[in-house]
């Protein structure tokens, strides 16, 4: 039986994506491992491998095929039919995250205890400077994560909710088999502070290292971008503004502006827009997983397009001009797909994530540098949170600086009220669609989903059984399934919670 209180070895699937020839490869030595400066680094390593494991292939893919973007094609198999189905059960990467995020935050735990347990009297500058950068590091992985448990597992902040069920709150690492030890759920508003806290030390031990485009390590700006992040989901619309306006008027994250800046940012992982962009090395086996949950289903030896998933009609042309950089980027249009029963031509198929040549094995293996953070996302927030504050003109304006770099003969906007929420949250949709988080901002607008849109082709799609009725899913705002299961081991193997498992489970 799994118990989240007691992890300290990193999962397997992490260790086999790092190449630290130093150190051994299957677990970490809790007696021995955080003796110097050295050894906190290699700590703070393992965070950003964490962080990298849980941003990338399911928990990515797994929200958006639970949303209102795409639909099966009839060979899928089943595979991620649950969540499309708004059937998961604690076998499905909608709890699966709970062991995960709990592990790197007991590892940021151990982290932040045992660098307060060094000697550091002889210590230089430098090396105290360096164990501040590893504790900043610590602090947003607990932040980072925390903010993820509340997505999948809570319902969204407002006031009505903020007195309900939040995350465990864990502080220390204590790997003990003591039950009465392990730490019930705080309330939603008492768990979003707690994130806020840790994200507020981070600010203070990173606040040394500038951000700059494409970062594979964490910075101020990371930070910022989290923190303003946060506040769009605790609406506290000023502090949102005044966070994602700074990092966007600074200046240091350009958008890109032609078709070939959007692809090598998107192929190549240019690291362009991208206020943070995580490591990967083929040549070091340290490669994250592919994002695409079979969007393009490429066989190179009969040139057959054979995906599991296929656009709907909306996302696939309704939400879009035709001239958008992004949709001539990440859509391949007038294709012909196959399956069992034939093929179709003029589909469109996503191919956001076409595989960068230098971490791909194959042409299929559709793998690419992780980007938790790009600019796109503060110019969004501060238009949400102007929108939010009366401040209509202004929501505005970085909307238009935003779309006026996608598509070169973009009109300024001139909206309002409900029409201009309107409008951003269909710019959210276009902005990041395959990207993870189109479940959690249906969900925090409290407005439901569905009915789903029409399919491209629906003699292609999967309808028979349970698929049938996902086709024109309506889930309303109310729905319980909006926070996912505690997994049951956890309830079994934690007193505190026994009784704290979320509504309709």
């Amino acid at each position: 039986m799994k118990k989240i209180l007691i992890v300290l070895s990193v999962f397997s699937l992490l260790f086999a994506s790092c190449n630290l020839d130093e150190k051994p490869k299957t677990s970490i030595d809790k007696e021995s491992s955080l003796t110097s400066v050295d050894d906190a680094e290699f700590w703070a390593n393992y965070c950003y491998i964490y962080m990298r494991a849980y941003t990338a292939g399911s928990y990515i893919y797994t929200p958006e095929i639970a949303a209102d973007f795409f639909n099966p094609m009839l060979d899928y198999g089943n595979r991620n039919g649950a969540p499309y189905r708004w059937d998961w059960n604690s076998g499905d990467p909608f709890v699966d995250i709970w062991g995960g995020a709990y592990s790197a935050i007991n590892h940021a735990c151990y982290m932040i205890e045992n660098i307060g347990f060094l000697d550091k009297t002889d210590y230089t500058m430098e090396e105290l400077q360096r164990l501040n950068k590893c504790l900043g590091v610590a602090y947003f992985t607990k932040a980072y994560f925390g903010l993820k448990l509340l997505n999948y597992y809570c319902q969204p902040y407002n006031a009505s909710t903020k007195s309900g069920y939040g995350i465990m709150l864990v502080d220390l690492n204590r790997p003990t088999g003591d039950i009465t030890t392990y730490p019930g759920r705080s309330t939603l508003e008492e768990s979003y502070q707690w994130v806020k806290d840790n994200a507020k030390k981070a600010e203070g031990y990173l606040t040394p290292y500038p951000g700059e485009v494409g970062s594979d390590e964490l910075n101020i700006d990371i930070v910022h971008a989290f923190q303003a992040r946060l506040a769009l989901e605790m609406q506290d619309w000023n502090t949102a503004i005044s966070l994602s306006t700074a990092l966007v008027d600074g200046g240091k994250y350009p958008l890109c502006e032609t078709q070939a800046e959007m692809t090598n940012m998107w192929t190549n992982d240019s690291g362009k827009e991208c206020i943070m962009q995580l490591w990967a090395d083929k040549d070091k086996k340290s490669r994250p997983s592919s994002n695409d949950a079979t969007y393009v289903g490429y066989t190179p030896s009969n040139g057959q397009y054979r995906p599991d998933w296929i656009l709907n009609k909306w996302a696939a042309a309704g939400m879009w001009d035709p001239s958008d950089l992004r949709f001539t980027t990440w859509f391949k249009t007038g294709m012909k797909i196959t399956c069992s029963i034939g093929s179709a031509s003029g589909m469109t198929i996503f191919f956001k994530f076409p595989g960068n040549p230098e971490l791909a094995d194959s042409e299929t293996s559709y793998l690419n540098k992780i980007k938790p953070f790009r600019i796109a996302e503060q110019y969004l927030i501060a238009a949400e949170a102007f929108a939010n504050t009366n401040g209509d003109p202004l929501a505005c304006s970085y909307l238009d600086k935003l779309i006026s770099k996608r598509i070169a003969a973009h009109t300024p906007l001139t909206l309002t009220g409900e029409a201009l929420m309107d409008y951003i949250k269909e710019e959210r949709a276009r902005e990041f669609i395959g990207e993870g988080f189109r479940w959690n901002d249906l969900k925090r607008w409290g407005k439901g989903m569905g009915p789903r849109p029409d399919p491209q082709l629906k003699a292609l799609i999967h309808t028979s059984g349970s698929n049938g009725p996902a086709l024109n899913l309506t889930i309303s705002a109310s729905d319980h399934r909006w926070a996912g299961p505690i997994p049951i081991d956890e309830l079994a193997a934690n007193p505190q919670i026994r009784d704290q498992q979320n509504p309709g489970y």
